[in-house]
């Protein structure tokens, strides 16, 4: 957070404090597939600073045609660089703002209890440097669960239900929830509907 500034009053001799401006940050705004180049413009437009992460490549067509495009790295992510009061009350507003991306592992404000994902300036600039200077296609991959992980269900109707990764089976994990004296129940479950815990 910024220092207050401070500076002289001439006419009293005697020192006012002027207000500290807000902190602004990277939010990770999920937008429509497709669309993540249209919405950053819209924000430019609007005044905010974004980031649409791109990487320039050479595309070929079947019937041989090619051409130099902006490839978009993070399918359906906007980042905008704004305060947390500009994304409550103007952007999430904002009909083409899907949502923005919460921190699983932090718990929050959110009506799902969870912080809404910050990024820091470091990363932002690495992943520039990165798209701008490798000479070959970067995709950006979550990290996947592993063996042993607790986990626990975060949407459908298994909400809420932890347990253990077991194995992974076509993709997914199979989790496995001790039942006591029962035993345990074992089940296969879209990784995308887990969080580590």
């Amino acid at each position: 957070m910024e220092a207050e500034l401070e500076h002289t009053d001439t006419k009293g001799g005697g020192k006012s404090e002027t207000a500290p401006s807000p902190a602004v940050h990277w939010y990770v705004a999920i937008v429509g597939n497709n669309t993540e180049k249209a919405c950053g413009e819209k924000l430019e437009k609007a005044g905010y600073e974004i980031y649409v992460p791109t990487q320039r490549e050479m595309r070929r067509w079947r019937n041989g045609r090619r051409k130099v495009i902006d490839r978009v790295v993070i399918p359906s992510v906007v980042f905008i660089r704004c305060t947390e009061q500009e994304r409550k009350k103007e952007i999430v507003a904002l009909p083409y703002i899907k949502r923005f991306m919460t921190d699983r592992a932090r718990q929050g404000s959110t009506p799902s209890g969870r912080t809404i994902a910050v990024v820091p300036d470091e990363q932002i600039e690495k992943l520039r440097f990165i798209l701008y200077n490798s000479d070959s296609p970067v995709s950006i991959e979550s990290a996947p669960l592993r063996l042993g992980d607790k986990v626990r269900v975060v949407r459908g109707r298994l909400m809420g239900l932890e347990g253990n990764v077991i194995q992974h089976r076509e993709g997914n994990p199979d989790i496995i929830v001790q039942l006591d004296i029962l035993g345990c129940a074992r089940m296969n479950i879209s990784e995308d509907d887990l969080e580590r815990i």
